[in-house]
């Protein structure tokens, strides 16, 4: 992809007029959203199954700690972009150019994305790694201002914890040539422009097809409970000026014995919104994560209508007593947009038992 490059006062120039104009300020109410993989979990985010998910446009937010399925839900989330784009929204141009860019600042990359997603989609992504978080400020926000209508871009930065500052960079390389004593401290450089970056996001992106998806690692394991002791980089910009906060945790293995050998096979993520400025706020959702496939929406289906275990289930007319059993009856039949809606039909009912109901006050 070709950048255009925009000079620092042209920015802040596009900034202040954006301010100053009560017109170009003002976002479009109507939010679209990207397909998250898996329908009860685009429920949880948006309150909408198939046209739900991730918030379109706009800055997300996944918090977990290792192996309880950040990554693997953002590549999902990326590959549903490639292959199954609303090019057509409403509140943006038709998409005519599908940009895709993983930042992997970790380095690691443990799945096997040609055979999850296909050799097609591996070699349609941008892979970078950037260390610094100013550097990364710096590469979103070029690519955000090069972009033209009827242009899409996805951005993935895995992890913003991950990241030094440049004066920490700078400082840890300077001490390892001199092999001394790192000088100085630089710990809230980071901390100071995370925050400057996501506020000046607000105006830089606005009315641009542009999403970005920002993974954060804690330290700790994080048990179902969700303490709020788990801290990331960024927290509080990550707080303010992002409007999904979706926080993972590992709340089960799923496990196959083959020849006296059990093993793991996937696992089941519990998600949790925190926060959402486009949906109700700290709803949960349980989905099926498996390896080296990805985010497995019928089976999540099944956990969501039937629970964990293997039980008497009815679904089409039928009884089934295994999972696996009607898991293949659904796809064997084409029966998967029947069961997303069953999904849907339990999501809402819930939601409209628990409404209070007052009258109105105007």
């Amino acid at each position: 992809m070709e950048i255009r490059r925009r000079t620092t006062s042209n920015i802040a120039k596009n900034i202040k007029e954006s301010i100053n104009d009560p017109v170009t300020s003002v976002y479009k109410t109507k939010v679209e959203f990207l397909d998250s993989g898996a329908t009860v979990l685009n429920l949880a985010l948006s309150g909408k199954d198939k046209s739900g998910g991730w918030a379109r446009g706009r800055v997300v937010n996944i918090i977990g700690d290792g192996s309880s399925g950040k990554t693997l839900l953002a590549l999902e989330a990326a590959a549903n972009c490639y292959y199954k784009l609303n090019k057509e929204p409403e509140t943006f141009s038709k998409v005519k150019k599908i940009y895709i860019v993983y930042n992997n600042v970790e380095g690691v990359m443990d799945f096997p994305i040609e055979e999850m997603y296909g050799d097609e989609f591996f070699n349609a992504v941008e892979w970078i790694q950037i260390p610094t978080v100013q550097a990364f400020g710096r590469d979103y926000t070029r690519r955000v201002k090069a972009l033209k209508d009827g242009e899409f871009l996805l951005y993935i930065v895995d992890s913003l914890d991950a990241m030094a500052s440049e004066e920490e960079l700078d400082t840890f390389l300077d001490a390892a040539d001199k092999d001394m004593p790192e000088k100085g401290s630089y710990g809230m450089a980071k901390q100071k422009y995370s925050g400057k970056f996501f506020g000046n996001l607000c105006s830089i992106g606005q009315g641009k097809d542009a999403t970005l998806i920002v993974i954060s690692q804690v330290r700790e394991n994080i048990n179902v409970m969700f303490g709020e002791k788990y801290r990331r980089s960024g927290g509080k910009a990550l707080d303010f000026y992002t409007h999904q906060c979706c926080w993972l945790a590992v709340k089960k293995k799923l496990e196959k014995t083959y020849k006296g050998e059990t093993r793991p096979y996937g696992i089941i993520v519990k998600a949790k919104l925190k926060r959402s400025k486009v949906g109700k706020a700290f709803r949960e959702a349980e989905f099926a994560a498996l390896f080296d496939y990805g985010v497995d929406d019928i089976l999540s289906s099944i956990i969501y209508l039937y629970g964990e275990k293997d039980k008497r289930m009815e679904f089409d007319e039928k009884e089934f007593t295994n999972q696996e059993k009607l898991y293949s009856y659904i796809t064997e039949n084409k029966l998967q947009d029947k069961i997303r809606k069953m999904v849907s039909e339990k999501w809402n009912a819930v939601e409209d038992n628990i409404k209070v109901h007052r009258e109105r006050k105007f």
